[in-house]
């Protein structure tokens, strides 16, 4: 049996609202040990999003704003490619490799976000079990 991205991922989500200031964002992300947030649609037509570490340190940090006055719809990432639960670690792998990203939530068939797996939950799992399975 083939390793997949459902058992790999983390799940649940850390979320946060769109209007969430980028300084609390940071305080959660610190206290759950995470280097990302998603970030919730607000209605219909939104879409979620993902603020990164990367996007604090090129947007704000790089940039002298403060982190209590900036909002994390201001810096995330928006758009986003998505993994499914069922691909393949070397599915997900060659996706992130594709378009140059370290993590990509996970979609199921119902268009729910059911987790994030990061590259370095795949490094991890490839550590303990390599590409198969138990």
């Amino acid at each position: 049996m083939i390793y997949t991205v459902a058992e790999a991922m983390s799940s649940p989500v850390v979320s946060v609202d769109r209007d969430t200031t980028v300084a609390a964002a940071l305080t959660l992300m610190r206290r759950k040990g995470i280097s990302s947030v998603l970030v919730r649609p607000t209605g219909s037509n939104d879409e979620w999003g993902i603020m990164t570490k990367r996007d604090v340190i090129s947007k704000v940090v790089a940039r002298d704003l403060d982190p209590r006055a900036i909002k994390v719809a201001d810096i995330m990432t928006a758009h986003l490619i998505t993994a499914h639960p069922d691909w393949t670690l070397k599915e997900c792998s060659n996706k992130m490799m594709a378009v140059g990203v370290r993590r990509l939530p996970v979609v199921n068939d119902r268009g729910e976000v059911v987790g994030i797996i990061s590259d370095t939950d795949i490094f991890t799992a490839v550590e303990e079990r390599g590409w198969e399975g138990p």
